[in-house]
């Protein structure tokens, strides 16, 4: 068998001398006339790579019938045939044709010969091969680059809020491609607790509806890529404090004219009693309001940093104060709706590492990202950093947000369990 690649194969044509009783290899054709007629021999030259057994040809011009005929290649290394009595002319047309036994590969050419009488002529054939085609496709691929956008700050007017009130917030964003347009996207973590007026803008408020904690999310987006900050900005809904007293029992009522001036009344139960104490608590309680205010402002040192230790009315600064009054309100509340760690009080015998490490156990001051407890944004939150190394120190400094957070929890935990319901 004779292999070819797919490509180009050439043929050998050759006339004989009209007369003689030429030889033919493969087949031959024998004309009536006696006179100017010749012969012709062909070969071919296959190269490695399809299997090609059959080599067709055919001869026509000048009138003549048309002359075909197959040359059997399957062990030759090249094809040739003799073919005789064809009438002297010019311009005949010598066709080859050949298929690979796979059915897949085909070649064909042609070329023009002339004859003379008496004369050999001959012709060299270039066969064209063509395999199938594949059944692959092309794609067209283009690329840009885009720079993401980023966040570059923050910020919120308050981080606790009375039911009907509002806390005002807002971000920044850069993006290096300046004809991008950046997006922006705030979310809460905890839902039925206040909304968002406009989620898309970078800045907006947050208006509180019902009492409890969120933590509001920030993303910004080009269309393409973007960068976000979770529970970066924690802020408290309170309850509207409705005072017990004041005007009640004491004043014009029991007191003045009643049993005595200075007796149950005016100094009693209504002036100075329960509305003067309520009036009176400068830290957030829970629990008894009044039991839990009176045992707070007794035992814990509230004083400002030297002197005292404990809770956030000691703090000059208003951001300051917020942010411990935030922390302060997580640690001590009941239940912390979202947390699957610590869904209910996180506090164990007012200490509040657990409000942070969640079941991280030491990990959550060693480890980025390991704490887990409930109350994790207001702790980042109130020590200005996420890098836990960096909050350990601060967790009970009375000279920092948090530190008078926590040490109020202990105390409130430790001497006030009962008044403020603080395990």
């Amino acid at each position: 068998m004779i292999r070819t690649h797919v490509g180009k194969a050439a043929f050998l044509f050759a006339a004989a001398a009209l007369g003689a009783s030429a030889a033919m290899v493969g087949c031959s054709h024998r004309s009536s006339s006696a006179e100017d007629v010749g012969a012709v021999t062909v070969a071919l030259t296959l190269s490695p790579g399809v299997t090609v057994n059959t080599v067709s040809y055919t001869i026509t011009g000048n009138g003549i019938t048309a002359i075909t005929g197959n040359i059997d290649v399957t062990n030759a290394a090249h094809a040739t045939a003799l073919v005789s009595g064809i009438p002297a002319g010019n311009t005949y047309l010598l066709t080859m044709n050949a298929t690979s036994t796979d059915g897949k590969t085909t070649c064909t050419g042609s070329t023009n010969f002339n004859v003379i009488a008496n004369q050999t002529a001959s012709a060299t054939v270039v066969l064209q091969c063509r395999g199938p085609k594949g059944n692959t496709g092309t794609v067209a691929i283009s690329g840009r680059l885009d720079n993401c956008p980023f966040i570059t700050g923050y910020s919120a007017s308050a981080l606790e809020a009375t039911v009907g009130g509002s806390v005002s917030i807002a971000t920044t964003a850069s993006d290096f491609d300046a004809a991008d347009t950046i997006t922006y996207s705030w979310t809460a973590s905890t839902t039925g607790i206040g909304t968002i007026a406009s989620p898309g803008s970078a800045s907006t408020t947050f208006n509180c509806t019902a009492p409890g904690s969120t933590s509001l999310s920030i993303a910004v987006s080009d269309g393409v890529c973007g960068d976000s900050l979770s529970n970066i900005i924690p802020i408290t809904c309170l309850a509207p404090t409705t005072p017990t007293g004041g005007s009640g029992v004491g004043g014009s009522g029991v007191g003045g004219m009643g049993v005595g001036g200075m007796g149950v009344g005016g100094s009693g139960v209504g002036g100075s009693g329960m509305g003067g104490m309520m009036a009176a608590c400068v830290e957030s309680v829970s629990g008894d309001p009044v039991a839990c205010c009176s045992c707070t402002t007794d035992n814990c040192s509230l004083a400002p940093n030297p002197a005292g230790t404990d809770g956030c009315s000691g703090i000059s600064d208003p951001n300051d104060k917020a942010l411990c009054q935030a922390a302060a309100s997580c640690f001590a509340a009941a239940t912390h709706p979202g947390n699957t760690v610590v869904p209910g009080h996180c506090t164990v015998s007012g200490d509040a590492t657990k409000c942070f490490c969640g079941n991280s156990a030491s990990a959550c001051f060693a480890t980025a990202g390991a704490a887990n407890g409930p109350c994790v944004a207001q702790v980042q939150a109130a020590a200005k950093t996420m890098d836990p190394t960096l909050i350990r120190p601060l967790f009970t400094s009375p000279a920092s947000p948090l530190g008078r957070a926590v040490n109020l929890m202990g105390c409130q935990g430790g001497l006030c369990s009962t008044e403020c319901q603080v395990p």
